[in-house]
């Protein structure tokens, strides 16, 4: 049975140990579902299909960026398309311009970044990012020799897949416990981390990420964090970020009334704290990326949808613009 959109989404929030980029991969094909879902769809009803795929896309995970920002492109391309333009056609063209983009910024942001790897390197990481170990990748098939040392990344320790995916493709790789990673900092040469969201306060990634930064800071190690547009919140799309809480139990099952089990995937760290943040337009300082993400357009109805709510949790209808 094919799936429709809600289901792929419904996939995409109970995904624990993916991150972003692949998660938003499955994004943009419930966009696409949804597109053959609404072809026929009148300029109302569509809109009405487009605020409801927007709550459910939004909330599926809502501490990575790119679920806000590939609604902000369908919402910007609808409120900014030509006279005369359909609505499902804007939402289309959209849709396919910020796949575009992201495959154009994934090739370019990993040739900035494999090229910040040399031969002889200790490449220090954290958790599971898809652009670092695209970057690695690319590092090897460059010619360059090179060893990696990563954590399991607990609770769900997305960072040993990242271990045997480097490892079988001939990196030596040295797989720690959380804590012993920081010990590795004596012989590391950099950091390189991803992140799930980018805004003008910090970094957003896996928690733990923060105490690597400072500790390399500390060590006069240079962090860089891949994060390509698609993870930029300006501040009127960084208010509806929120890291949720995770399940205790996956941290442990004990039951005690002087107990409470805090279980949060993501911690915030400040820009300063990275050498520079690598993108498609290759290695800035953050203070440049800061001041980007604040010039970011963001759609006016998105923000509507997302704030604006009727006592019955759905959110109010809106025009098309003309």
């Amino acid at each position: 049975m094919a799936s429709s959109w809600q289901q792929v989404l419904g996939q995409i929030g109970r995904d624990r140990r993916s991150g972003a980029t692949t998660l938003l991969a499955q994004a943009l094909e419930a966009g696409r579902l949804f597109l053959l879902a609404t072809r026929d769809l009148p300029p109302a009803p569509l809109l009405r299909a487009l605020e409801r795929l927007t709550r459910r896309l939004t909330t599926c995970q809502p501490s990575m960026a790119p679920f806000l920002t590939l609604a902000n492109a369908l919402w910007l391309g609808v409120e900014g398309r030509p006279r005369g333009m359909a609505p499902w056609e804007a939402l289309h063209d959209a849709l396919v311009q910020y796949a575009d983009d992201l495959d154009r910024g994934m090739i370019e942001s990993n040739k900035s970044a494999a090229r910040l790897v040399r031969s002889g390197s200790v490449v220090l990481t954290y958790s599971n990012s898809t652009a670092v170990r695209l970057a690695l990748w690319r590092a090897v098939a460059e010619g360059k020799r090179f060893e990696v040392a990563c954590s399991e990344s607990r609770p769900m320790r997305e960072g040993v897949a990242l271990a045997g995916a480097l490892a079988e493709r001939g990196v030596p790789v040295h797989l720690t416990v959380d804590a012993a990673l920081f010990g590795w900092l004596g012989r590391a040469t950099l950091v390189m981390v991803g992140a799930d969201a980018v805004t003008a306060a910090g970094i957003v990634n896996k928690i733990g990420t923060r105490p690597l930064l400072e500790a390399a800071r500390r060590c006069g190690v240079s962090a860089y964090v891949l994060a390509d547009s698609t993870k930029w919140l300006p501040p009127r799309l960084a208010r509806f970020w929120r890291v949720r809480d995770e399940s205790p139990g996956e941290v442990a099952t004990l039951r005690h009334p002087n107990l409470t089990v805090e279980n949060r995937y993501f911690d915030m760290s400040p820009l300063s704290l990275a050498a520079g943040l690598v993108s498609a337009g290759g290695v800035s300082r953050p203070a440049s990326i800061r001041e980007r993400i604040r010039h970011g357009r963001v759609s006016a109805g998105l923000v509507q949808v997302l704030s604006a709510s009727a006592p019955d949790g759905e959110a109010r209808p809106r025009d098309f613009p003309p």
